[in-house]
């Protein structure tokens, strides 16, 4: 069993490791509210050697500021997975709906999804029809007041009651020609980012797209360090996108930074240039504030080009 350890023995533990600090009373307090383990074991090993004693004249506050980036960007990446969502349910829901515009209840039908996966569309539907069954009598809400006025609940009403795990499983269970509508529909943002005239996006590479966004979401809504983190999947090679930062198809596309550029797919051109802004002048001001490491490190961690924030501009 780990053996308990006080504010006190936390500080000189760190400072028989090397670690030097400005402030102790600070630094004490810092320790207390904000969990040794979640500062020191998260974010201490960027500064550490391998002896496990930290580096010549590391100190306290870059640790903090190190910490202090990670929520930041993952703060900044929520924002933009937010409108990514909500862009993927509006579309999700009115290409649905266009297509079994005159079906009561059409997402309960099996025969309205692929017949290639019918176990997983039976779970599906299940799914769909335990949302329904938890807000039917309960008062005020748009799921009872649509089933009790109009005897039906409309596609684009459920979704509200949806999470971003279960919208790309209703997803990947339509059928062809319906996945790849969709698809279509997100190529508009494609071709606006990218600044192109033509872009052919499959539906395999939205879900490969769409399941790294929500491991990140899922990374960021539980506040975990996603500092070094990486995905259980490659997303998909689009030579569009991927080419045009140098990244190959035979390459590693499971880091931070290629769920950044495939954002691209979810978001208009200005909240994209929003979301490259807000990482760059955080990791601007990252590295400002470090003096022991090089900022690579941090940016290698996460998957970006070595002196990323020095060779990219503002976008406008």
């Amino acid at each position: 069993m780990k053996p308990f350890k006080t504010i006190d023995e936390q500080y000189d533990l760190l400072v028989t490791r090397g670690l030097n600090f400005t402030n102790k009373a600070e630094a004490k307090h810092f320790l207390l509210n904000n969990n040794y383990y979640n500062v020191i074991n998260c974010y201490a090993k960027f500064f550490m050697n391998s002896h496990d004693k930290f580096i010549e004249g590391t100190t306290f506050d870059e640790i903090t500021y190190l910490q202090h980036y990670d929520k930041e960007i993952k703060a900044i990446f929520f924002k933009s997975i937010l409108e990514a969502e909500k862009h993927f349910k509006a579309i999700l829901a009115y290409r649905f709906s266009e297509k079994f515009r005159n079906e009561k209840f059409a997402y309960l039908i099996a025969s309205n999804y692929s017949n290639k996966e019918i176990l997983q569309v039976t779970k599906t539907i299940a799914s769909l029809s335990s949302i329904i069954s938890k807000y039917k009598n309960k008062p005020n809400n748009s799921i009872s007041h649509y089933l009790n006025k109009h005897y039906d609940i409309p596609f684009w009403i459920l979704t509200n009651y949806m999470n971003f795990g279960q919208l790309l499983y209703f997803y990947k269970y339509l059928d062809d020609s319906l996945q790849n509508n969709i698809a279509k529909d997100f190529s508009y943002f494609l071709k606006e980012n990218l600044d192109i005239k033509s872009i052919q996006l499959t539906s395999n590479t939205l879900i490969s797209f769409l399941e790294n966004i929500i491991e990140i979401r899922n990374i960021v809504a539980h506040n975990n360090k996603l500092l070094s983190f990486k995905c259980k999947g490659h997303v998909h090679y689009l030579k569009e996108l991927h080419d045009l930062y140098a990244i190959p198809n035979t390459s590693c596309k499971q880091d931070v930074y290629n769920v950044f550029i495939i954002f691209q797919t979810f978001l208009s051109k200005k909240q994209y240039d929003h979301l490259h802004n807000s990482l760059l002048n955080e990791t601007k001001c990252l590295r400002s504030k470090l003096k022991t490491i090089d900022i690579n490190i941090i940016l290698n961690s996460l998957g970006f080009p070595k002196n990323w924030d020095l060779t990219c501009e503002i976008s406008k």
